[in-house]
């Protein structure tokens, strides 16, 4: 029987060694059919993985990381390929990112980190089979530059630190289930929105001010909603996803402990003219993490939430350090709105 190599990480110093040398190492841990390889390249020379090693046989697992460049002239074909991870790669045109990511038609998870001035402007992320696409960018971008995603079976989503971008273009992807949408903004033309209808848990840390909401959204599968109380008009956000979510079960609001340097500017809190269809008969566990008792427009949102949250069982607050005889005067004045004290457990830590 063949010998297998089950795992190889391979960190390659282009000062101190041959890039001949490192494509021979990749051509023997290939022809051991090895599962998982992790190439990192720690030098400000590129290494150029060779095209001959595109086809990876019995590879599960790769993940490239810094200063490699990919120059894929043509579809390959590597069947076996489950997992990807891109950590700022870079690539000869965005052909090579097509060709590459077209010939692993079983892979499963990609995660992709990349530059805001890499040199290929059109990122496009097209694979039947992919079910978890996670999205790092460094802050910045080019109005010309930008992701194009096609997933049909893709089921988790994160995309962290995108702004500044020409475009964010999702389609095809009803089967996601879940979504994180972090430090998103400044996207000319997108959908980023538009495209996550079909998730039934959805985590948001952006401001509404810097991304486009368009009215009449509905989140009809939503039943955990997450988002960071510290962007600037969150309030916004708030308002506009508990009117487009009529089944949420789960509202979580999280804020930081220390920063109070994020909440300059954050507006003003505008009650809602009509109760959210999810406060009749839905939602049933509020989440505050971090919550500043202090501040009258914290106090109002948290009273609003409790005191027309018809179905709430339980309500969970979160804080820093509290004196206990202010902590019985919070307390009891949160209580003082709920809907039904007797089904509703309210929980102070």
């Amino acid at each position: 029987m063949a010998p297998v190599l089950q795992s190889l990480y391979l960190i390659v110093h282009l000062e101190r060694c041959n890039a001949k040398d490192t494509g021979i190492l990749l051509g023997i841990a290939l022809a051991l059919h090895v599962h998982e390889l992790v190439l990192e390249v720690r030098s400000r020379e590129v290494f150029r993985f060779p095209r001959s090693l595109l086809n990876f046989g019995t590879l599960v697992t790769l993940k490239l990381k810094n200063n490699v460049h990919m120059d894929v002239p043509s579809s390959v074909c590597n069947k076996s390929l489950r997992n990807l991870h891109l950590h700022y790669v870079e690539y000869q045109d965005q052909n090579s990112v097509i060709n590459f990511l077209g010939g692993c038609p079983n892979l499963k998870t990609l995660t992709v980190h990349r530059y805001s001035h890499s040199s290929v402007k059109t990122f496009t992320i097209s694979v039947p089979s992919l079910e978890k696409l996670s999205i790092y960018n460094s802050n910045g971008g080019q109005p010309d530059w930008g992701y194009a995603i096609n997933a049909p079976s893709l089921k988790l989503l994160k995309i962290k630190g995108i702004s500044g971008l020409g475009f964010c273009l999702i389609e095809n992807v009803m089967e996601l289930v879940e979504a994180s949408i972090i430090d998103v903004s400044s996207i000319s033309n997108e959908n980023l929105i538009e495209s996550l209808t079909s998730v039934k848990r959805l985590s948001l840390r952006i401001s509404p001010l810097k991304i486009k909401f368009t009215t009449g959204n509905i989140f009809d599968h939503l039943v955990y909603l997450e988002l960071h109380a510290y962007k600037e008009a969150w309030w916004n956000l708030l308002t506009i996803m508990l009117d487009s979510s009529p089944k949420l079960k789960t509202l979580k609001l999280i804020n930081r402990w220390h920063c109070e340097k994020d909440y300059v500017g954050r507006g003003e809190w505008k009650q809602p003219k009509n109760v959210p269809r999810c406060f009749w008969f839905h939602l049933e566990i509020f989440i505050w993490k971090g919550y500043k008792w202090q501040r009258e427009d914290e106090k109002q949102v948290a009273k609003y939430v409790l005191g027309n949250a018809f179905s709430l069982k339980r309500a969970i607050f979160s804080t820093k350090r509290i004196k206990p005889k202010k902590r019985a005067e919070v307390v009891k004045d949160l209580k003082s709105v709920v809907k039904d004290s007797n089904r509703c457990q309210l929980i102070f830590k």
